[in-house]
């Protein structure tokens, strides 16, 4: 690692510096503190393979309270979003929804967020509340094509 650090710096030399300082590289630039950089969802996903959901959920809130705003992981929906899919297409559901319902807490304002949140609850076969939850993204988004495509199953699945 040292010497790509080095080979990195030495690539940023030949680069005019846009400021008064040039661009350097650091072990925290990746690290930010850490023996292993590792994403939020590495890290998460690690714990929840390991210990079940309920840790990972705990490992999460934990992650948050000590590096939100230090750059050392990024806290956007991204991530809770990829896990809750990484869930879905390892079959479980129950834990693909914990996800999904931990990052419409987290981000409420989301349509894509409330639509992940209603794919859960379509695959777990809890049609009202993917119903709802298609709603509340299509509310926020009324663009969404995947909120209204699959509002129309739904209804036409309740008339077959």
């Amino acid at each position: 690692m040292l010497r790509m650090m080095g080979s990195i710096n030495d690539h940023l030399k030949n680069i005019e510096p846009s400021g008064d300082k040039r661009v350097n590289m650091w072990c925290h630039t990746c690290h930010s503190g850490r023996p292993r950089p590792m994403t939020l969802e590495e890290i998460v996903g690690e714990t929840y393979k390991l210990m079940g959901i309920e840790a990972a959920l705990e490992h999460y809130a934990d992650l948050k309270e000590n590096y939100y705003g230090k750059g050392a992981y990024n806290f956007g929906e991204r991530a809770l979003n990829a896990l809750g899919y990484k869930m879905l297409g390892n079959e479980d559901v129950s834990g693909a929804i914990a996800f999904f319902e931990l990052n419409a807490k987290e981000f409420p304002r989301s349509a894509n967020v409330w639509d992940s949140l209603a794919e859960g609850y379509m695959r777990a076969g809890k049609m009202k509340l993917a119903k709802k939850y298609y709603k509340k993204s299509l509310k926020l988004n009324p663009n969404n094509p995947n909120a209204k495509d699959m509002l129309k199953k739904l209804r036409e699945g309740q008339r077959g």
